[in-house]
């Protein structure tokens, strides 16, 4: 029982009502300096336990409104810090704990890689005759420069893959690379 108050004092209940949540919503933003998608953000935050996906959403509608953060011309769902919005996020220190900050930082970060790895990483499932083809490519750019396909004999078994392969695409990249090239080296010497 103990344990269980301890974890209530992280995240208060009036957050919302006490404008807390905006304050967390720009500190984020300040501290990131890059433009962060709205859903997802709301999103997180619901699953994080952070702060309710409505209320998330209404308080980024809010500081919109309000001019404190705007739209940001890398998409019309990313949103970014105005300097009105810099302001605002210097008084987190004094409304929001430490381990609140901390964890908001922590999982919008890794929330941004994945976004990040979505965008530069093109993975399509196609439904073939003895399977399913996961089709995986990186994109430089708008350039492929990396592909591979692998057949799958079920969705259930790509749609894992896909999930794996976006929780980490660089490493998928890099093995690749590393297995085709192995010994390239060698070869070359001879």
């Amino acid at each position: 029982m103990a344990q269980e108050n301890r974890f209530d004092k992280i995240v208060p209940d009036d957050m919302f009502f006490g404008g807390d949540l905006k304050v967390l919503i720009c500190y984020m933003l300040s501290a990131l300096k890059e433009p962060v998608p709205i859903t997802e953000t709301a999103q997180l935050f619901h699953y994080e336990g952070i702060a309710n996906y409505f209320d998330t959403q209404t308080a980024i509608y809010e500081l919109e409104k309000e001019e404190y953060i705007f739209k940001s011309d890398k998409g019309k769902d990313m949103i970014v810090i105005s300097p009105k919005g810099e302001a605002l996020s210097s008084t987190l220190k004094d409304s929001v704990s430490v381990i609140l900050r901390e964890k908001v930082y922590g999982a919008v970060v890794k929330m941004l890689a994945r976004y990040k790895a979505e965008r530069d990483t093109d993975i399509e499932i196609t439904a073939e005759q003895g399977g399913f083809l996961l089709t995986y490519k990186v994109k430089g750019g708008n350039e492929v420069i990396l592909s591979f396909s692998i057949m799958l004999p079920n969705m259930a078994q790509a749609n894992h893959l896909k999930e794996r392969i976006l929780k980490n695409p660089k490493y998928y990249c890099d093995s690749f690379i590393e297995l085709l090239t192995d010994d390239l080296e060698n070869e070359s010497e001879e």
